[in-house]
């Protein structure tokens, strides 16, 4: 991870209450559980942007696919095998 950097945050007195009591009830630091949440978050974002780019490539793939099929739409690419396998 590297050398430990101190920053200063602002969070509200409720939200404050919340980590002090997961600290104690967990023995770690108010550093610590900043820390890993940060990290799940932002794994999570960068989870949901992969998947995000995955479901628009699979739309642009779709589309192709349908603009192939409507371009060779009397082609019948069964009846061609077939035909070769009877002449080959």
């Amino acid at each position: 991870m590297g050398r430990a950097v101190k920053i200063n945050i602002t969070i509200a007195p409720e939200e404050l209450e919340r980590v002090d009591a997961f600290v104690q009830k967990r023995g770690a630091t108010r550093s610590r559980v900043i820390q890993q949440a940060l990290d799940l978050f932002m794994e999570e974002k960068e989870t949901e942007d992969r998947e995000k780019e995955r479901r628009k490539a699979a739309v642009k793939a779709a589309s192709e696919i349908r603009e192939l099929a409507g371009k060779s739409a009397d082609w019948n690419g069964a009846a061609e095998i077939r035909k070769r396998r009877t002449t080959g």
